[in-house]
């Protein structure tokens, strides 16, 4: 120790950047080997002054150096493990701010349909999942609502492949379900069966039969006949989620609607040691909540740990465009009479938020009219009003339509704006299913990004998985681009919502951890910081807008371990080399 003081008293007082360099380089001689270093980068550090660097060096999880590569050799030992960046760029770990891990792994394990087109695509693809399964319920996810009239798929298609087992398929939105004849009928709907509150229950206009489509909580009038996951499944599609996290580079999520089940299967893994990522556990509130919230709520209080906790409260204040269940401020042009609703009334909402706030809880809320945009701002004022300002670090995830009166109140109220930017390009449900519904002057203002960014709004970043790719780099892309990623579709969505590389990969970074309340551990490499770091095939900041979202992750790690390994990348790792 007394060499270690007298080396700090050197460098002090070191009159050169050579004689610095060298003291430097003894006091690191003195610790410990590192036990990963990474060299020849392109190093962007996201720190407050966000530095460049070339490379860094790892021991115990931690970062324990940032710099040049002759300042990083001091830290290099026989064992050390060396990570070549040539032609590569090293990040912070990612952030998903809004994302189902454990229920789009599940999802994958079922009857996927994501990204299947046309209809008869989608048929045959249930077909299989009935032969491969030969019993019971068919439980699928993830079909393309802009395939059907109105968004309204009929039983009869269902009827036609499977037509003696249930079957039922949420959407793409993750709002609409599609059921045959055969669930509904288990399920007990009829042309007389109401709609439950906050639901509805599509009917054929001639006959009023249910058509198969369902909306929001008429969903669960079939899925509470679909015989629960067992323990196992639900432990197995959250791992397999998990995999599919740290391949994106996420080393970091909030978990965006929790219920009793989705809490004991994430604390199984941490106990197994499986977990690997930091998870913020948002636990669903009011609709699509737990039967007993309290009780979630009190057995959730004891995770507290760096790698799960569960101090955030979800609530879903409206539904989507597309079913006509989002909120709006001004009508639905396809329905004069409708501006959606809630789905709780404004003062229960308000006396929530001021509850969960003054318990010192973040609240997580989803809305995508500018209807309920509204009602969680007001709700979030009335806190702060009752409360005082308090670090609650609330935030309101989707953003699809926000009324301009209402952009500066962000920051006002300290509220960050959670965007899932891929979805802010002109696409088949923008074009064909919103622009009916809100017109072209409300389609035009969809998701804000820039505008709030401009405002001084805090920008974080979230996918939606399973709702979309839960690959940051398509969404990145439309961010800068607001186009089609694949360019399918040269149109643009406002180009004046466009945003620069830096906010994108800041709010995947630092605002989202700012977001999970661990910007002291992660978010920037930086010295003393945890080891969640990417290792990204390119470097984006050389790349045109529009091929961004072509980049791979070659490397994850957390804590300092490789939690993610992409299979042909080139040997990147050796034991000892120079």
């Amino acid at each position: 120790m007394g060499a270690i003081r007298r080396l700090a008293v050197v460098l002090l007082a070191a009159p050169s950047a050579s004689l610095l360099w060298q003291s430097a380089a003894a006091l690191a001689a003195l610790a410990p080997p590192a036990d990963t270093v990474l060299v020849n980068g392109g190093i962007y550090t996201v720190d407050a002054r966000r530095s460049w660097a070339q490379a860094a060096a790892i021991r115990n999880g931690r970062i324990v150096a940032v710099g040049s590569n002759a300042e990083i050799r001091a830290h290099q030992g026989p064992g050390t493990t060396v990570i070549d960046l040539t032609d590569r760029l090293v990040l912070p770990g990612f952030h998903d701010s809004h994302v189902h891990v454990a229920s789009a792994g599940l999802a994958e394990m079922q009857c996927p349909l994501y990204l299947l087109r046309p209809v008869e695509a989608i048929l045959e693809a249930v077909a299989k999942c009935a032969q491969q399964a030969r019993v019971g319920w068919i439980v699928g996810d993830g079909w393309d609502l802009s395939l059907f009239e109105s968004s309204n798929p009929r039983k009869e298609l269902l009827d036609s492949v499977v037509p003696d087992r249930p079957v039922i398929l949420i959407g793409g939105d993750g709002h609409s379900g599609w059921a045959n004849s055969r669930a509904l009928a288990l399920a007990g709907i009829t042309a007389t069966t109401p709609d439950p509150p906050n639901g509805n229950i599509e009917r054929d206009p001639k006959t009023g039969e249910p058509s198969g489509t369902l909306r929001e909580t008429a969903i669960a009038l079939v899925m509470d006949k679909v015989p629960p996951a067992t323990p196992q499944a639900l432990r197995q599609g959250l791992k397999l989620g998990l995999q599919r996290a740290n391949e994106a580079g996420i080393t970091s999520f909030i978990e965006a609607s929790v219920d009793d089940a989705g809490l004991d299967t994430f604390k199984a893994l941490l106990a197994s040691g499986e977990l690997s990522a930091r998870v913020l556990l948002s636990l669903t509130y009011g609709t699509f909540g737990s039967a007993d919230f309290e009780g979630l709520l009190s057995r959730a209080k004891s995770l507290t740990g760096p790698r799960l906790r569960a101090n955030s409260i979800k609530i879903f204040v409206d539904g989507v465009l597309e079913g006509e269940t989002a909120a709006l401020l001004a009508p639905y042009l396809t329905n004069p009479t409708s501006r959606g609703s809630l789905n709780m009334p404004a003062a229960e909402l308000t006396n929530a938020v001021i509850r969960f706030d003054a318990m010192g809880l973040q609240v997580h809320m989803h809305a995508i009219g500018d209807g309920a945009v509204r009602a969680g701002l007001d709700a979030v004022a009335a806190a702060r009003a009752k409360n005082g300002m308090r670090d609650g670090r609330h935030h309101i995830a989707h953003l699809q339509l926000v009324h301009p009166d209402d952009i500066p109140r962000f920051a006002a109220l300290g509220v960050a704006a959670n965007f899932q930017a891929l979805w802010a390009y002109p696409d088949e449900y923008i074009m064909e299913l919103n622009l009916p519904q809100v017109g072209p002057e409300r389609v035009n203002r969809m998701y804000p990004i820039a505008s709030l960014r401009r405002s001084g709004a805090r920008i974080v970043a979230g996918s939606d998985w399973s709702i979309s790719t839960i690959n940051p780099w398509p969404a990145i892309q439309v961010a800068l681009t607001r186009q089609h990623p694949d360019g399918v579709r040269k149109d643009v969505l406002n180009e004046s919502e466009r945003v620069d590389l830096a906010t994108m990969i800041a709010a995947y970074t630092m605002e989202g951890a700012w977001l999970m309340r661990q910007e002291d551990e992660t978010g920037s490499i930086e010295v003393g910081k945890a080891a969640d770091i990417l290792v990204l095939d390119r470097d984006v900041f050389r790349l045109p807008a529009a091929q961004i979202g072509r980049t791979l992750v070659d490397l994850t790690l957390l804590d300092g371990s490789v939690v993610y390994r992409r299979p042909d990348v080139r040997p990147e790792a050796r034991p000892g080399a120079q």
